[in-house]
């Protein structure tokens, strides 16, 4: 995000409650260990299936309480990074997608599905970013999400 960008917070603007600092600790770390976080996805029709994973246990276990952290804001209207469009997006059509976690000893399995087609995009999106955050870690942190062009307004 350039420097004359602002962000706009379409949802608040995060929160200092015990709750959120412990999910952006968890983010922060995870971006520190950005480097041995692995992340294989399948796309399926209505949407993705998703691991990431680690061999180093304690971001393995960070892992898996961030998805079901993540899960949970979801589920409860509690929305992150709503500067970003995409995530904006997906948050206002968060009762049109699914959300199942499985664990691993060494993380994660997410599948993000939806009935509604215009949203699997939307769903590839949000993938591509998780991808690029454990690809180049917090240097991606600021910057937007790429949105499909069909859901850019």
């Amino acid at each position: 995000m350039s420097e004359s960008q602002e962000k706009i917070y379409r949802y608040g603007r995060g929160g200092s409650d015990p709750e959120h600092q412990a999910h952006q600790a968890d983010i922060q770390a995870l971006f520190a260990g950005h480097k041995s976080l692995r992340r294989v996805t399948e796309q399926l029709p209505n949407g993705i299936r998703a691991c990431t994973m680690s061999d180093d246990p304690a971001l393995a276990l960070i892992l898996r309480r961030h998805a079901a952290d993540m899960k949970a804001r979801f589920a409860k209207g509690r929305a992150i990074r709503s500067w970003d469009p995409l995530f904006a997006k997906l948050f206002e059509q968060r009762e049109k997608i699914q959300v199942a976690l499985s664990e691993r000893e060494d993380g994660i399995c997410a599948e993000l599905t939806t009935n509604d087609p215009a949203l699997v995009p939307l769903i590839l999106a949000h993938d591509a970013t998780l991808h690029r955050f454990i690809q180049e870690g917090s240097a991606r942190a600021e910057d937007a999400s790429p949105m499909p062009e069909a859901q850019r307004v």
